[in-house]
């Protein structure tokens, strides 16, 4: 059972053109939210978001780690490969739209695809 502080008991109203109306039901539909609980989690919530700043702040973190990644000598080869892979994931967030990620994936299935095309011919 919710606490008196947390029972939904104000109500207040706006004003809105049709098509704002009609662009925030869409997008409440789109989280499984009705209209007011859509507009209280972006007034709530909505400011947590990664600003241009924030991002930049994460690129450059993120071209640290790979720089220190890169300055490890070879004896150290698996950490190594976990400061890139994490450096990569995290710069993967930002900088990747699905899209991309698919065309990448696929660009990747058909180096390997050529690549064993290759070993196959040198194989025969």
């Amino acid at each position: 059972m919710r606490s008196e502080k947390e029972k939904k008991s104000v109500v207040k109203s706006i004003k809105l053109s049709s098509n704002q109306e009609k662009f925030i039901k869409e997008q409440a539909e789109i989280k499984n939210m009705n209209f007011s609980e859509y507009m209280v989690d972006c007034a709530v919530h909505g400011s947590q978001g990664i600003t241009p700043q924030i991002a930049v702040k994460i690129q450059e973190i993120v071209n640290i780690v790979t720089d220190i990644a890169d300055s490890l000598d070879g004896n150290d080869y698996i950490r190594k490969q976990v400061l890139r892979q994490k450096a990569d994931e995290l710069n993967g967030l930002f900088n990747t739209s699905p899209q991309e990620k698919l065309k990448t994936l696929e660009n990747n299935v058909n180096k390997v695809i050529s690549g064993g095309q290759q070993v196959w011919e040198y194989l025969k």
